[in-house]
């Protein structure tokens, strides 16, 4: 199967490592698989790495009705079967020349872009007229797209993102008997607005007041990093902080910490908090986030209110004082189960071949 998919990331990010991941897999069971991607973007400069050709295009707008034309040839010169949009900016115009071209669309959601008013009217040209399915990567993300834009259960599949388990090791019941003098509990993250990591911070002597030996780490970069780097010496907490810019060895970052915290307030799914929990590491998440879903509080992690800085903080506190260890085993398991990269790419096969059929019958899930 020949699969072009489409994304306007200009850094790298949970949803670029999703491409990242299931290109390579696609590739491996055969597929020719062809990114468009930002020029100068994170996917563009990793892709080449993995041998998945790239074409970069910048629509500028997510209207830009010139781009089309491009976007028709592009499609037509790699003989592609099917394509896969994963950005807003792109959702209009490759959906069109799609559509132009004669060849399937399968549009992504990876967070909960809810709509109203006039916007509300014009997705829902977009979504049922111009879309042959819709990826969710929560359970979430498709109850509101179904309550938002009155869709048929079966116009959405819910596949979610994918785990490498061969890169994220679970601790052995021997690391765990080692005494630890001090707590490390961790938040990976972009350091934008929409990502709660201010919230965080500001829970953090909350949670310093409470549990004296734990240090913090916030391991990302964004627009904001300064505006956090700033508001921790206000709190007068900085030596109990450390920002460590981005990291591309998550897997080893992991294995020094005891939890993680997904702050944000609305996400689909965090990629960083399903690494977490493939290394057996469990997470303080947000009920904003499709994580409400995955995680059993108490159990495999804890799930907080979310943009509640006292919330999060007894959250944490509630993890590190109970067993967290065996919360990272549980929270491992689940990722085992539903999220193994071999699993969620076979079902994103499955999807692939039931939409691209002259007639479909019996839809995936």
């Amino acid at each position: 199967m020949n699969i072009m998919i489409f994304d306007a990331t200009p850094h790298w990010s949970g949803g670029a490592n999703r491409i990242f991941l299931y290109s390579n897999e696609l590739k491996k069971r055969g597929h020719d698989v062809t990114i468009c991607c930002l020029p100068g973007s994170g996917l563009a400069h990793r892709l080449p790495e993995i041998n998945i050709q790239v074409h970069t295009v910048n629509p500028k707008s997510d209207l830009n009705v010139f781009i089309v034309p491009k976007l028709i040839r592009l499609l037509r010169e790699n003989n592609i079967d099917v394509i896969e949009i994963c950005s807003p900016k792109f959702y209009w115009v490759a959906s069109v020349a799609a559509k132009l071209s004669a060849r399937k669309v399968i549009l992504t959601r990876n967070v909960p872009y809810r709509k109203t008013g006039i916007k509300k009217l014009i997705n829902r040209i977009l979504y049922d007229k111009l879309t042959d399915r819709i990826i969710a990567i929560s359970d979430k993300i498709k109850r509101e797209l179904i309550e938002d834009f009155s869709l048929q259960n079966d116009k959405i599949t819910v596949i979610y993102d994918g785990i490498d388990l061969m890169q994220f090791k679970q601790r052995t019941t021997e690391q765990h008997r080692v005494k630890q003098e001090r707590y490390v509990a961790a938040v990976i993250s972009r350091l934008d607005e929409n990502k709660g990591v201010e919230c965080f911070i500001n829970a953090i002597p909350k949670i310093a007041e409470k549990i004296k030996s734990v240090d913090f780490l916030i391991v990302g970069t964004g627009s904001i990093e300064n505006k956090l780097k700033a508001l921790t010496k206000q709190l007068k907490i900085s030596e109990r902080v450390r920002f460590t810019g981005f990291r591309q060895d998550i897997p080893e970052i992991l294995s020094t910490v005891d939890i993680t915290i997904m702050p944000s307030p609305k996400e689909g799914m965090s990629m960083s908090a399903l690494e977490s929990m493939a290394s057996g590491v469990p997470v303080v998440a947000t009920t904003g986030s499709g994580l409400a879903d995955v995680i059993v509080n108490n159990s495999s992690g804890a799930l907080v209110p979310p943009d509640n800085s006292n919330e999060l903080a007894a959250g944490v506190i509630r993890l590190l004082q109970s067993d967290y260890h065996q919360a990272g085993k549980a929270a491992r398991k689940i990722v085992e189960e539903k999220f193994s990269l071999q699993n969620v790419v076979t079902k994103y096969e499955l999807l692939i071949a039931e939409i691209t059929k002259p007639e479909t019958s019996n839809p995936v899930k």
